[in-house]
């Protein structure tokens, strides 16, 4: 009896300690899967885990409840209120609204940062959480009065209030953008391989890298960066171009955007999760839209990450858990979006870091969400997946 007893706590140990280590394992197995039952059937199979794993979160939410945050163990900025007329900052997080911090830049600075203003999604928003409120906590070349960036996190869903986006506003005018390909993905199969590393000379001025988009062969959408063609560009699909001089560009590929001669790159994934500053209707569409298969992985609940432009053009890296597509087109949304596309999905594919260069010439790397599964410092060793990364620039300086 004791024997069983035993036996019995020690698969519940054993499964607890296997769920908590599921995000770290599970595209592993996917992986796997795909080679040995084909893409369709792996879809399935996903869509089912998913389903399983979605009602555990909502069940462990009802029961334990938990903190929404996903920046929890920050410490909070120091910065001047909007409208504040003391001459002493105050702590706290940023003003939600449009103003922008003129009181705290210095006179011969640039044109602040425009901080967009939020919508909360939530019937009853939880209280000292920060939801909806920029802040510039932790954030790498950013003070109150140096705005570089600013976060915050929206919870999109009143189903999952567990679920969150966190959203990443970066100053388009002192960064420059770079997409480059893996070694093995997206044109590994058809015998392009990308460098798949930042180049030494952009190490000094990194500040933030985040995963591109879907697999090469999950959906074939098209890229070029790097001098290279890795999968040829495809009309009708969700498209982010930089040019030469630094600018950016998003919308739908042959509609929007189309080659020139100043392009350097373009890379696609899915379709525009919002367009014109409305959340696209096509958000829910079933079919290969979204990937590779027959099935609609729009629906899939799981971590997702995407990037987008504001009003102004400022640049979004937004991430979270517990996402559909439309959920997270809402979230990005809430938080002043006008244009944005998905990129990669799933846990530990879906990451965002911030690094810290040293005076001693190394890199502290940190996670932008706490929530986010894997290394942060990934991104300093070679990858073999495409990815995008910002560099300090600040000649860029305009109205």
């Amino acid at each position: 009896m004791r024997f069983a007893q035993g036996l019995a706590v020690g698969l519940v140990f054993c499964s607890v300690v296997a769920y908590t280590q599921k995000d770290r394992y599970a595209y592993r197995v996917a992986e796997l899967s795909r080679e040995l039952i084909g893409q369709e059937n792996t879809a399935r199979i996903e869509s089912w885990y998913f389903s399983v794993q979605d009602r555990i979160d909502r069940l462990s939410y009802e029961v334990f409840g938990g903190s929404a945050n996903p920046f929890a163990g920050d410490e909070p900025a120091v910065v001047r209120q909007i409208g504040d007329t003391t001459s002493d900052f105050a702590t706290g997080p940023l003003n939600t609204g449009s103003a922008t911090l003129d009181a705290v830049l210095p006179p011969a600075g640039p044109a602040p940062l425009v901080l967009p203003a939020t919508i909360l999604l939530q019937s009853s928003p939880v209280e000292g959480e920060g939801e909806g409120v920029w802040t510039t906590a932790g954030l790498p070349h950013s003070a109150p009065g140096d705005i570089l960036m600013a976060k915050t996190f929206i919870r999109p869903d009143p189903v999952r209030p567990y679920s969150t986006v966190g959203i990443l506003l970066i100053d388009k005018r002192r960064v420059r953008l770079h997409i480059t390909g893996g070694k093995e993905s997206p044109g590994g199969d058809l015998g392009v391989h990308g460098p798949g590393v930042i180049p030494d000379s952009d190490r000094g001025t990194l500040l933030v890298a985040w995963n591109g988009g879907f697999r090469g062969p999950h959906g074939a959408f098209g890229m070029y960066a790097d001098g290279v063609q890795y999968r040829p560009l495809r009309d009708g699909y969700a498209s982010i171009a930089l040019t030469k001089d630094g600018s950016i560009a998003m919308g739908e590929w042959s509609r929007d955007l189309t080659w020139s001669d100043d392009t350097v790159a373009v890379r696609q994934n899915a379709i525009m999760l919002i367009e014109d500053c409305k959340v696209s209707p096509r958000t829910n569409e079933g079919n290969d839209t979204w990937g590779y298969v027959d099935f609609n992985t729009s629906d899939f609940i799981t971590w997702r990450s995407a990037i987008g432009l504001t009003a102004n053009g400022d640049i979004m890296v937004a991430a979270g858990n517990s996402l559909s597509a439309d959920s997270l087109a809402h979230g990005m949304h809430a938080a002043g979006a006008c244009a944005a596309m998905q990129l990669d999905i799933n846990s530990p594919y879906v990451l965002t870091s911030l690094f810290f260069p040293q005076p001693d010439g190394t890199i502290q790397s940190n996670r932008f969400m706490d929530t986010m599964g894997d290394n942060p410092a990934r991104f300093l060793g070679q990858q073999a997946n495409d990815f995008m990364y910002l560099t300090l620039e600040e000649s860029g300086f305009g109205p």
